[in-house]
C-alpha cells in the first residue's frame, strides 16, 4: 500500500468494482499502462459528462479509471453500465483533494497515474494520444496544455487564469517543473510511490501539489513535458471572487506550510523580502492590490505582467497578514 506522509485522521472508505465477466477478467489481466485518477466532490453532473467521454475511448485493456467520491451529500455513482476496468471509492465524509488522489492512487495499477478534474473535457481519442506519447517519451512527469472551451462565456481576468498559454514563457516542449498543478498531469507510478504521494497535512489550496513538485525536484526531476498534441478544455473557471479566496488562502496558510516544510524554499519563493516590506510599511502593496482589483472586477483588460503582480500581491499580502 501507498504510504502516505503525515496522516492525522482516521481514513473510512468505500471502493465499489463493477463485476467482471470471465471474458473480462481474464482481458484484465494484462496490467495497464494509465490509471485515469479522477476526485470529485458533489459533482453528478461533471463525473457522468467524463464517464460519457471515456465510454467513446478505444476498448483496450491497458487503461483503467478511478474515480474517488470525496464525501459527496448524497452517493455519486459511475452509472447503469459502468466499464469492467473502472472502479469506485467513496471516501465517507470530505478529505480533500490530495487524499483522494492517494486514495485512487493506492488502488491504481498502470505504470503511469494521469491525475484530471471533473470540469475538464476529455477528448474522443484521449487515450491514445496519452499511450502514444508515453511510448514515445517515456517522461517522469508531464502535463497537459489547458486551453477554455469555447462556448464559456468569461471575463478577461478569467481568460488569463484558465488558459495554460498565457501562463508558461516557453512554449517548447520542455519547461521547468516549478509551478506545475495536478489539474491535468501525469506521472510515473514508481516515481510517486518512492516519493510517499502526496503529503495529506497540507491540503489548503497548492500545498500538496507545490510540496510533491518541490519533491520531485529534489528527486532530480526538474522539468515537465507538455502533452502539447492534446490540450483539454476547460469548462468551468472560478469567479474572480473565488480565485481570489483560493489565493488568499495560499498565502495565509499553504505557503507558510509549505515553507515551515521546506525552509530552504524562502530564497526562491520570498524574493527580495526587505524591499517587499518597506512597500508594505508605506501601503503601497495593499494599494496596488486594491487598485488592480478593481479594475479586474471592471473587467478591464490588463498586460500579463499585470495580471502576474495582482495574483503575487494577493499571495503576499496573504502571507503578511497571517
Amino acid at each position: 500500500m501507498l504510504h502516505t506522509p503525515g496522516i492525522g485522521f482516521n481514513f473510512r472508505a468505500t471502493i465499489l468494482l463493477p463485476k467482471r465477466s470471465p471474458q473480462n477478467q481474464s482481458t484484465m489481466e494484462k496490467s495497464p499502462k494509465i490509471s485515469i485518477i479522477l476526485p470529485v466532490h458533489e459533482d453528478q453532473k461533471g463525473l457522468s459528462s467524463r464517464l460519457e467521454e471515456l465510454q467513446r475511448q478505444e476498448k483496450e485493456p491497458l487503461w483503467e479509471l478511478v474515480v474517488v467520491d470525496d464525501g459527496s451529500p448524497v452517493a455519486l455513482t459511475l452509472g447503469p453500465e459502468p466499464a469492467p476496468h473502472w472502479a469506485l471509492i467513496r471516501n465517507e465524509t470530505r478529505q480533500g483533494a490530495a487524499v483522494s488522489r492517494n486514495r485512487g492512487a493506492e488502488l491504481a495499477t498502470g505504470e503511469y497515474l494521469v491525475f484530471l478534474s471533473a470540469f475538464l473535457e476529455i477528448p474522443k481519442d484521449y487515450v491514445q494520444q496519452v499511450m502514444s506519447f508515453v511510448d514515445s517519451n517515456r517522461p517522469v512527469y508531464a502535463q497537459h496544455p489547458i486551453s477554455l472551451s469555447p462556448n464559456l462565456k468569461l471575463n478577461h481576468f478569467q481568460r488569463f487564469v484558465g488558459s495554460h498559454d498565457l501562463r508558461v514563457d516557453d512554449q517548447g516542449g520542455e519547461l521547468s517543473i516549478k509551478q506545475s498543478l495536478f489539474t491535468a498531469a501525469l506521472i510515473k507510478t514508481d516515481i510517486f510511490r518512492e516519493l510517499g504521494g502526496f503529503d495529506e497535512t497540507m491540503q489548503h489550496y497548492g500545498g500538496h501539489e507545490m510540496d510533491l513538485i518541490y519533491r520531485l525536484s529534489q528527486a532530480g526531476h526538474d522539468q515537465r513535458l507538455l502533452i502539447q498534441t492534446c490540450p483539454l478544455h476547460r469548462t468551468a473557471v472560478s469567479t474572480h471572487e473565488g480565485i481570489q479566496a483560493r489565493l488568499r488562502e495560499y498565502g495565509r496558510i499553504g505557503l507558510p506550510n509549505l515553507l515551515k516544510k521546506h525552509p530552504d524554499l524562502k530564497g526562491d519563493i520570498l524574493i527580495y523580502p526587505l524591499l517587499w516590506s518597506t512597500l508594505r510599511f508605506f501601503g503601497l502593496t495593499g494599494y496596488w492590490e486594491k487598485r488592480l482589483g478593481n479594475r479586474i472586477e471592471n473587467n478591464r483588460q490588463l498586460a500579463t505582467s499585470t495580471y502576474r503582480l495582482y495574483l503575487h500581491l494577493l499571495m503576499r499580502n496573504a502571507w503578511d497578514a497571517r
